[in-house]
C-alpha cells in the first residue's frame, strides 16, 4: 500500500479521480495502484508528481508500505 502517496492525496485534496485522469487509466486500475494491488509505471509515478504534487519526492511518495492495515 502507498501510505505515503494516500496521506499526501488527503493533505493536498488529491482525488483518486484527479490521479486517475493524470495517468489515463480507469478507476478500478487508478484504485488498485494506489492501494498497492498492482505497481505504478515509472512514467506513471512521474506524471503524478509533476502534475499533482510538484517538488515532492517521487522515492517518498510511491514507497512501498509492508503494513496492509
Amino acid at each position: 500500500m502507498l501510505m505515503n502517496l494516500k496521506a499526501e492525496m488527503a493533505r493536498n485534496n488529491i482525488t483518486t479521480d484527479m490521479v486517475m485522469r493524470s495517468i489515463g487509466r480507469s478507476d478500478k486500475t487508478t484504485r488498485d495502484k494506489i492501494n498497492g494491488k498492482s505497481g505504478f509505471l515509472l512514467s506513471e509515478a512521474v506524471k503524478v508528481r509533476d502534475e499533482l504534487f510538484p517538488g515532492m519526492d517521487i522515492e517518498y511518495l510511491f514507497a512501498q508500505s509492508d503494513n496492509a492495515s
